[in-house]
């Protein structure tokens, strides 16, 4: 009987939640092993090969200027051949890439795996999850977007830690192949849960169902069930070219841009610089980013609360300030409770942001579409993600890392204005068209 009623329960679970489920599992996969986790690799394999923190460095940027590039082409791939193909290719690609970092022995070895690894973590998660989540919410968007990069802090407390303790253990080179088979084992069959409109299997978005009695504006889900419903193709949405015609995709891109600066420094620096400046243990340090993941994965769903009930440019526009504030602490840091309360502000700042910016583009520019736009959304932010290790990597060779973090924090904290002129753009061709 108990197990009849549980069973009942799981089928009236709308099917939505189950993508978000299997998205969690995704940015957990490729945000603790990569995006969180490559940091625990930075020293080792420096300190093996007698490389500087720029050359270093410039291995993210590059890769963070190919996933620029990369974005509108996984976009078009997500909404031509379906999220589930995007993500099983994202993952041989992602496992690849560890493969190959294992027999790195040169620089250009090294870049060419981080690249890999860089293009098969974007096909693997954000770009397929985001534009399918997208699709299956609408009032209930920002709250999915948020409790979907849970993952990225699940990563963060339970992979990154035992990556962390790996690394010292059994050496950079040897774990790196671990991640390669934790990836594929994992990661392969989770990506059989996407489906990328809700429409064909009966569904509206966030679970609605409405029949229509106008034959034009219905499909016949494929399930055959009989029932008919609203067809996406219907719905008003910006194309991709309108969309990048607007004010509101520049100034919501170069926000976003501007707040990666922040986080794509972090994520590769940090633990180097807890490491060399703060001459914490790696255990210690691992202990920092657990505390930052976690309190992102805390805060991402407060921040789908908030981005459903506010403006969600004010929210932004504050979240900028508190990135700002998060890295002047930490560049100002000479106790271990000032690093661990930066750590939590930023990660509680990430955790916010992230859905928040996310819900926005789907209410901004509609469904239609997403995954392109945002593919052309990653082209401009790439120029955050590229310039903000570079630049910290380059000031700590020559000044040290406070003044890095001190730098990005100035240009984090301006970034605010850009979301405090953001406005929801207006589709003219709709309205003409009516």
């Amino acid at each position: 009987m108990s197990l009849s009623w549980a069973k009942n329960r799981i089928n009236k679970v709308f099917f939505g939640w189950w993508i978000v489920l299997a998205g969690i599992g995704n940015i957990a996969i490729t945000g603790g092993l990569f995006v969180n986790g490559f940091q625990f690799y930075f020293e080792p394999i420096r300190k093996q090969f007698g490389w500087s923190r720029t050359l270093m460095s410039g291995a993210y940027s590059l890769a963070r200027v190919e996933g620029g590039f990369l974005g509108p082409i996984g976009g078009y791939l997500v909404e031509n051949i379906g999220p589930r193909t995007v993500v099983s290719i994202g993952f041989s690609i992602f496992a690849l890439g560890f493969l190959m970092l294992s027999q790195t022995a040169s620089a250009p070895m090294f870049y060419v795996s981080f690249l890999i690894l860089s293009i098969g973590s974007g096909l693997a998660s954000w770009t397929p999850v985001g534009a399918t989540i997208n699709n299956w919410f609408k009032k209930k968007r920002a709250r999915a977007l948020g409790c979907m990069m849970l993952g990225m802090g699940i990563g963060g407390v339970l992979i990154s830690p035992v990556m962390a303790l790996l690394i010292n253990n059994v050496g950079w080179s040897n774990t790196a192949v671990w991640c390669a088979v934790f990836a594929l084992v994992v990661g392969l069959p989770l990506s059989r849960t996407f489906r990328y409109n809700p429409e064909p299997y009966g569904y509206l978005p966030d679970g609605e169902r409405q029949l229509t009695n106008s034959e034009d504006n219905i499909v016949s889900p494929e399930d055959g069930s009989g029932e008919k419903f609203v067809n996406m193709n219907e719905i008003e949405d910006f194309g991709v070219i309108q969309a990048l015609r607007t004010p509101s995709f520049w100034f919501l891109s170069l926000g976003h841009s501007v707040s990666l600066l922040a986080v794509s420094s972090l994520s590769l620096h940090l633990v180097p610089f807890l490491e060399t400046d703060m001459a914490m243990s790696k255990t210690g340090a691992a202990q920092v980013v657990m505390v930052l993941t976690g309190s992102m994965m805390f805060a991402q769903p407060v921040g789908g609360f908030l981005s459903d009930r506010y403006k969600k440019q004010y929210v932004a526009a504050v979240c900028m300030v508190l990135h700002s504030v998060a890295l002047l602490l930490l560049a100002t840091a000479d106790n271990v409770g000032q690093i661990f309360f930066a750590a939590a502000l930023h990660g509680m700042t990430w955790g916010v942001r992230g859905p928040t910016l996310g819900a926005m583009r789907g209410d901004f520019f509609g469904r239609r579409h997403f995954a392109v736009i945002s593919g052309f959304n990653q082209l401009v932010t790439m120029g955050g993600q590229t310039i903000g290790p570079l630049l910290t990597g380059f000031m700590a060779d020559r000044y040290g890392y406070p003044m890095g973090f001190k730098v990005i924090a100035i240009i984090t904290g301006l970034g605010f204005l850009l979301f405090l002129l953001l406005k929801k753009p207006i589709n003219y061709t709709n309205q003409i068209n009516q």
